[in-house]
C-alpha cells in the first residue's frame, strides 16, 4: 500500500510544538505510559547522535524535552527475541528465545512487566506491525487489547497503518490510565519508502498486463487470458538504481501459475534473460526477461508473485534513511495525537531501538555483501535509539553516555510507575542511575537463523566480539574507530577475564521446526535465506 510522506514543514511544525511543550506539564508521577519500539532503527541515524545521515526532528525533539541515552545496546539482533527481553527483563537465553518464531518458554518464573501494569488497573493495548510478533509468539503477556492483524499480502503494517489503528483507540479510550505498545518498523527490510512508483510492467503478447511495485516485497496477483499456441509474457524494470541492462535488476520468489485445472496441460519456460536457483526457485532477472506459455486452447489463468528489487549498497542507504525520516513524521503524529487529546502532559514516553542493521558494512563468509540483522554483532547491528521523556521528570535535555542495555526498560517503567518489581531483574531503572555508573554489556546471536552463534561484550572503549564455532575473536577500540572498521584483537591489551566471561556465554539451539506458516512469514519478512 503506498504510503504518504509527511511534508518537510509539516514535520517541523510537530517538533516545534513538542519543544514548545517542553515547559508545560506537571511534577507529578506520570498517570500514562506510551512504549514505541522503533525496529531495525540504527542509532547513528537519529541525528540527535549523527548529524548528516538522516532528519530526525521529531525524535530530536522528544530527547530535547527528556533524557538521550547515547549508548544503549541491544542483547541480540533478531526481532522477537529483543522484545521479549525487553517485555520480561532478561536476556534471550535466560528466555529459551534465541530465534524468531519461537514461542516463549512455558514454564518460567517470571512474568512480563506488562502484567504489573494491568494489576494495577491500568488498560494494556498494544499494536504491532511484524508478523514475527503476532500474539503466539509470546509478547501479547499482559496486554488486553493487542493488535496484530496483517493483510493478505504481506507480513508487516506501515507506519500510517499502525496509526490508523492506534489513534482511534486513544480517541475512543476512557478515563483508565493506560501503557500502550507502539511498535514502527519501516526501515525493516523491504526497504520501501513512501512515494515510490511501480517497478515492474507486464505485457502478454505486446499488450500491457499490468505494472505493479515489487519493491515492499508485497504478493501481487495478475490475471492472463492466454490465446491457443504461443504465449510472450514480457517483464520490464523500472530500477533506477540499476541502470546497466546487462545485471540483473530484480527478483522473483517465488512465481506462481494457476488454477491447476487451467495450467495442467500449459507448457511454461524462462526463455530469455533469467537466471534460477534450483534448490530455491528463486528467479532473478534482467529487464527484458521473458516466459513463453504454450497451451493447446485459449484460457484463463492467473501468476502469483512476490519479489524486490536488486539494490547496490547506495542504494540501500538511501532508502533505509528515507525510511527513518518516514517514521519520524509518523512518529511525530502519534506525538501530536496526544497533545490533541490533551494526554500528553500527564504520560511518559519512553523510545528505543530494538536493533540496528547492516547497511553494506560487513561481509558473509561466503563474501557476498550482508544488508539487514542477525548474523554480526557490530556497532551498527547492536547500538540503538533510546529516549526517555516524563513530564515534570527529570533530566530534561540530558543526554548519558553511561552503556545501558534494553534489558533496564523493564525496571525503568515499574519504578517509574511504583509497581510491585520482578524479583531478579539484571536490569537498572534508567532515571536512577548514578553518574558514571556503567557496566558491562552482553549481547549474542544464535543459530540457526544466523549462520553461526555469536557473543559480544562492550565495556567502553572496547567491544569484544567472540565465535566458538570459527574460533575467531575480534576486538574494536570504539574511541578511535568508531566505525569498527579495524580488528585490533592480536594487539590489544585486554584483560584475559574479558574472553573468559564470553566463553562462559550459553551457546544456541541448534534444531528448530517452524511451522509451514510461520515459515512462510519468516521468509517474507527476510529472516529465512532464499
Amino acid at each position: 500500500m503506498p504510503r504518504r510522506r509527511s511534508s518537510p514543514a509539516a514535520v517541523a511544525v510537530l517538533a516545534a510544538a513538542l519543544i514548545s511543550a517542553a515547559c508545560a506539564g506537571n511534577n507529578g508521577k506520570p498517570e500514562n505510559a506510551v512504549f514505541i519500539t522503533l525496529d531495525t532503527f540504527r542509532a547513528d541515524h537519529l541525528s540527535a547522535l549523527s548529524r548528516g545521515r538522516a532528519a530526525t526532528p521529531v525524535l530530536d525533539a522528544l530527547a530535547a524535552r527528556g533524557i538521550l541515552y547515547e549508548n544503549a545496546w541491544s542483547p541480540i539482533p533478531i526481532t522477537l527475541p529483543a522484545h521479549k527481553s525487553i517485555f520480561f527483563g532478561r536476556p534471550p537465553h535466560l528466555l529459551s528465545t534465541y530465534n524468531n518464531g519461537q514461542i516463549v518458554a512455558s514454564r518460567r518464573d517470571h512474568p512480563s512487566f506488562v502484567q504489573a501494569f494491568r494489576k494495577k488497573g491500568f488498560d494494556t493495548a498494544a499494536f504491532v506491525s511484524l508478523g514475527v510478533l503476532t500474539r503466539e509468539f509470546g509478547t501479547a503477556e499482559g496486554f488486553e487489547h493487542y493488535e496484530d492483524r496483517f493483510p493478505d499480502e504481506r507480513w508487516y503494517l506501515t507506519a500510517e497503518e499502525v496509526n490508523r489503528r492506534v489513534i482511534p483507540w486513544l480517541e475512543a479510550r476512557g478515563q483508565k490510565p493506560f501503557f500502550l505498545w507502539v511498535h514502527y518498523s519501516d526501515p525493516h527490510d523491504p526497504y520501501a519508502p513512501p512515494g515510490m512508483p511501480d517497478d515492474l510492467a507486464l505485457s502478454l503478447n505486446g499488450r500491457k498486463a499490468g505494472s505493479f511495485r515489487i519493491g515492499d516485497y508485497a504478493w501481487n496477483t495478475v490475471t492472463l487470458d492466454l490465446r491457443a499456441g504461443e504465449n510472450i509474457l514480457a517483464f520490464e524494470t523500472m530500477n533506477p538504481y540499476q541502470p546497466d541492462p546487462s545485471k540483473f535488476s530484480a527478483w522473483l520468489d517465488p512465481l506462481e501459475f494457476g488454477p491447476d485445472e487451467a495450467m495442467k496441460d500449459v507448457f511454461w519456460e524462462h526463455t530469455e534473460r533469467w537466471f534460477i536457483i534450483p534448490e530455491t526457485g528463486t528467479r532473478f532477472l534482467r529487464n527484458g526477461a521473458f516466459l513463453t506459455l504454450r497451451c493447446p486452447t485459449a484460457r484463463r489463468v492467473t501468476m502469483r508473485f512476490r519479489g524486490q528489487l536488486y539494490l547496490t549498497t547506495t542504494a540501500v542507504e538511501d532508502l533505509y534513511r528515507k525510511e527513518v525520516e518516514y517514521l519520524d513524521g509518523k512518529v511525530g503524529e502519534l506525538l501530536a495525537a496526544l497533545d490533541r487529546l490533551g494526554l500528553r502532559d500527564e504520560t511518559a514516553v519512553l523510545v528505543a531501538g530494538d536493533h540496528g542493521e547492516g547497511l553494506g558494512e560487513y561481509r558473509l563468509e561466503s563474501g557476498a555483501i550482508h544488508y539487514g540483522h542477525i548474523n554480526f554483532l557490530e556497532k551498527v547491528y547492536l547500538h540503538v535509539p533510546l529516549i526517555i521523556s516524563v513530564p515534570g521528570g527529570p533530566g530534561k535535555g540530558t543526554r548519558r553516555a553511561e552503556p545501558v542495555t534494553l534489558l533496564d526498560i523493564a525496571p525503568t517503567f515499574l519504578a517509574m510507575f511504583e509497581l510491585e518489581g520482578i524479583r531478579g531483574l539484571p536490569g537498572r531503572n534508567l532515571l536512577a542511575l548514578p553518574a558514571g555508573a556503567g557496566a558491562p554489556v552482553f549481547a549474542a546471536t544464535y543459530r540457526p537463523e544466523s549462520d553461526r552463534n555469536r557473543f559480544a561484550l562492550i565495556e567502553a572503549p572496547w567491544h569484544m566480539i567472540l565465535s566458538p564455532e570459527q574460533r575467531m575473536r575480534k576486538m574494536y577500540d570504539m574511541s578511535s574507530d568508531p566505525g569498527e572498521r579495524t580488528d585490533i584483537w592480536e594487539t590489544a591489551a585486554m584483560p584475559r577475564r574479558v574472553g573468559l566471561d564470553l566463553e562462559k556465554r550459553p551457546g544456541g539451539k541448534k534444531d528448530r521446526t517452524l511451522d509451514p506458516k510461520t515459515a512462510e512469514m519468516l521468509k517474507s519478512l527476510g529472516y529465512l535465506g532464499n
